[in-house]
């Protein structure tokens, strides 16, 4: 069964335009070995104890709530499973919206949980989420609108990532469900020439309820594609998400297999005119896309020419104090500087001659031994090796922690070595879970299992300065 306990919830909350040629990824399936679900649609004689989910875990009114503030759900540890109506395992994402409705995604399903509910409402693509066997009809392309839309749908297992996203006018609470896509790694893949190149990408849901007060969805996908040209479709799966609440409020950030997206989803129209991708219409909602870049054993040249680069997995995101984005990927990291309009935002630089949008950027420039200032936070052979950057977040302290963590166990892959390095602007400490105190990690609810999720983790202190 499905099981969703609190330290989930605490970790959900914490989470509140390139050189196209020669570009390397993995050479793999985009699915983790264990991301398919056991789905199970009810529950067996030892599924769980009959108390494990309370029948008081939300206030009977959930009224008087303000984002930001005190929340309606438990502080107690709570567990929710197919007693509360999750019908599958494992639980991919869990995240709450502005009106502090609680979202649960399994591989197969969304769920909500409204505050004063007393058991989740379970969707699937009978809702109209884009789930496998539940594609899109029609899409836009190269070739105009295409119906039926060529695998306009997720891979299996289906989700991969929520996110929860706003509340407003004419609806009650949004999350964004991003999907598995299908690969095949040839050189076309990515590629308008790519059969699936729909497919994957997210929803944008957002909640709202029919005559009689039942929960109802409204879908919404975004298939992302290069701003500057429909050639190439390389952003196909979702793996991380990230949503503004209050610094640039409504923006919402899509770490991908390929590259970062920045999409504003409270801009979205449909496209008017004869051309989709045109400023007025998906450029002025989608900007894609971005990534700090790193070259197979060598630096980048200007511009990349023959020289593989590698791009993927832009598992780790987080929004700076200042409302930049720090980024890290399967083989760099970075900060990306923020600027509201989506027709700029994915270029480097945004004005000729003009700083790199990466402030800073790891990874290009690395001499491998763990030396010069550019080490891709940990510390790889040589450049363009895998690091596997897991997951990022910000402490109120201003320091920048950085996850590390294998996901398809590749034989290139290896885990990272403790060690600590001194670099011009930064300061990286690298080391094991089993030595950091958890509530470092800025955990509202910190717990152990948070922390040893990750193999390894890297500090970065942005006060320090090589003659310190």
């Amino acid at each position: 069964m499905g099981n969703v306990g609190k330290w989930a919830i605490a970790g959900a909350l914490i989470g509140a335009a390139c050189a196209k040629s020669n570009v390397t990824e993995p050479g793999n399936s985009i699915v983790p070995v264990d991301a398919g679900p056991t789905v199970d649609a009810g529950p067996s004689v030892d599924a769980g104890p009959a108390d494990a989910g309370p029948a008081d875990a939300g206030p009977a009114d959930g009224g008087g709530i303000k984002f930001g503030g005190p929340g309606p759900w438990p502080i107690s540890n709570v567990q929710y499973s197919w007693q509360d109506g999750i019908q599958e395992m494992p639980v991919v994402g869990v995240s709450t919206d502005e009106n502090q409705n609680l979202w649960v995604a399994t591989n197969a399903a969304l769920y909500l949980l409204r505050p004063g509910d007393k058991t989740f409402t379970r969707f699937d693509g009978a809702s109209g989420l884009h789930l496998p066997g539940s594609p899109i009809p029609k899409c836009d392309d190269s070739a105009g609108l295409l119906d039926p839309c060529p695998a306009g749908e997720a891979a299996p297992p289906g989700i991969s990532e929520i996110v929860g996203g706003g509340a407003g006018e004419g609806y009650l609470g949004e999350v964004f469900v991003g999907y598995w896509a299908y690969h095949d790694w040839t050189i076309t893949d990515g590629t308008e020439q790519d059969p699936w190149r729909h497919s994957g990408k997210l929803d944008r849901v957002r909640l709202k309820t029919d005559k009689s007060g039942n929960p109802s969805l409204e879908v919404v996908r975004f298939d992302m594609v290069s701003n500057n040209t429909v050639q190439y479709w390389h952003n196909k799966s979702v793996v991380r998400m990230v949503y503004d609440h209050f610094i640039h409020p409504h923006e919402l950030y899509v770490g991908c297999d390929h590259g970062v997206d920045k999409i504003s989803p409270d801009k979205w129209h449909p496209p008017v005119g004869p051309w989709f991708l045109s400023p007025e219409n998906q450029q002025s909602w989608m900007s894609d896309h971005l990534h700090p870049q790193a070259c197979l054993h060598q630096t980048c040249p200007d511009p990349p020419g023959s020289v593989p680069q590698m791009l993927a997995d832009w598992r780790g995101l987080a929004i700076a104090p200042d409302g930049d984005l720090w980024v890290g990927g399967r083989y760099a990291a970075g900060k990306i500087v923020y600027i509201a309009e989506n027709t700029e935002w994915w270029k480097t630089p945004r004005t000729p001659g003009g700083p790199s949008v990466f402030q800073p950027s790891y990874g290009d420039g690395y001499d491998g031994s763990c030396s010069g200032n550019a080490r891709p936070i940990f510390c790889p052979p040589l450049e363009g090796d895998p690091v596997n950057i897991s997951a990022v977040t910000v402490a109120k302290d201003g320091k920048v922690w950085f996850a590390s963590g294998t996901l398809f166990n590749e034989p290139k892959d290896y885990r990272t070595e403790s060690r600590r390095s001194r670099v011009t602007r930064s300061e990286f400490t690298t080391t094991s879970p089993t030595t950091i105190p958890c509530a470092t990690w800025g955990c509202r609810n910190p717990t152990s299992a948070i922390c040893s999720r990750f193999p390894t983790a890297a500090l970065w202190s942005p006060a320090f300065t090589a003659a310190s």
